[in-house]
């Protein structure tokens, strides 16, 4: 099992001052090399016009991957694709792979609907519909492969636009390209991933986890990939785990969680309150945890886990149970707040008292006795 930890999770700034913004840049790279000192593999967002360290997450991934111990890897979750030109998307994927020798993860998906896609000009109707990513996958994989000798490669995607005569370099470390993990709330987009030979991330937004982890296998199984594509596809295949609290006793968990939704709904509201309806995730699915306001009121948070280590490890095996081999963590805290020790303690325990369990753990794929969360 592998576990994964998102620097400063879904933050929001408690003001909007340029003035603060080295001071938070610095808070960021400190947690993501404590993080990766604990154990876990680093996560990044990429997000724009919210906060002054995410707006450029590779570029931030570069400065860490010197800082962390070489064994870890970093990730996005997610990067949004539509918001690239495609050639320099591939470049910089490409760069970062090298310089981590393969160990990056590229989470990808269409991002966030509002004022990102508005500020970036970006057409906000196919953006939320998820054509303009699925879009910019096909031409991402026309660009990875693409050789010396091939016809020119001509395309056209959102805003952006190309004639491609040379191959893009330089061409990827990993092969046939860097791992890409793709969001799927659907099954044709869970089984195109499993046919591409990409991990995905499954269970968002509330789907039914073990159902797709039955398609998504079912869907790889029959694509008949070398096996060490299938063996990646495994080993990344991503839950996520959204608020997590951990405590000594499961009624400090409880009050501590508490506590931690309390502050950062306070901070939404106040964020609110002087800028506007927050924006949400962009997804295909009409459900109301897709809608802006709904994230506002905090929806991401409807389905969190509190508990000591033992009661989250027992949820953490129900999903190795169902063949989930990479956890995706959000610690509850807000890491520039009055609950940041919250963060700190649950992170800490998680790594000393739950991912020991899970070290060697490679289980057989069978279904879980009772639903996770």
């Amino acid at each position: 099992m592998q576990f994964s930890a998102m620097t400063m999770n879904m933050w929001f700034p408690n003001t909007d001052d340029g003035g603060d913004d080295n001071r938070i840049i610095g808070m960021a790279a400190e947690q993501a090399v404590w993080f990766a000192e604990l154990g876990y593999h680093v996560w990044f967002t990429d997000h724009h016009f919210r906060g002054p360290w995410h707006s450029n997450p590779m570029q931030f991934a570069s400065y860490i991957a010197p800082l962390i111990p070489r064994d870890r890897y970093m990730g996005f979750g997610v990067l949004s694709i539509p918001f690239y030109h495609p050639v320099r998307l591939v470049e910089s994927m490409n760069l970062l792979d090298h310089l981590t020798k393969g160990r990056v993860l590229f989470g990808v998906g269409s991002g966030w609907q509002g004022t990102e896609p508005n500020g970036l000009g970006i057409d906000a109707e196919a953006h939320a519909s998820g054509r303009l990513a699925e879009e910019t996958l096909d031409v991402m994989e026309k660009l990875q492969s693409f050789k010396y000798g091939d016809p020119e490669l001509s395309f056209s995607v959102g805003n952006f636009s190309g004639r491609i005569k040379r191959r893009v370099t330089p061409g990827p470390y990993s092969k046939p390209y860097p791992t890409l993990i793709r969001v799927a709330t659907r099954e044709a987009g869970i089984v195109r991933a499993a046919q591409k030979g990409w991990p995905v991330f499954v269970g968002v937004l509330g789907a039914d986890l073990r159902e797709q982890m039955q398609i998504y296998r079912r869907a790889l199984d029959a694509a008949n990939h070398p096996q060490h594509v299938k063996d990646n596809c495994l080993r990344w295949c991503s839950y996520d785990w959204v608020g997590v609290t951990v405590a000594e006793t499961e009624e400090k968990a409880l009050e501590r969680e508490k506590l931690a939704r309390a502050e950062t709904m306070a901070i939404r509201t106040s964020y609110v309150k002087r800028h506007g309806p927050t924006d949400g995730p962009a997804m295909k699915s009409a459900s109301a945890q897709s809608r802006p306001d709904e994230y506002a009121k905090g929806g991401d948070m409807k389905m969190t886990i509190a508990g000591t280590p033992d009661t989250v490890a027992a949820k953490v095996r129900l999903l190795a149970e169902m063949g989930v081999n990479h956890l995706h963590l959000r610690f509850m805290g807000e890491i520039d707040g009055e609950t940041a020790h919250i963060c700190k303690t649950s992170a800490e325990l998680f790594a000393k008292e739950v991912m020991p369990r899970f070290a060697e753990a490679q289980p057989e794929v069978q279904p879980a006795l009772a639903a996770v969360l």
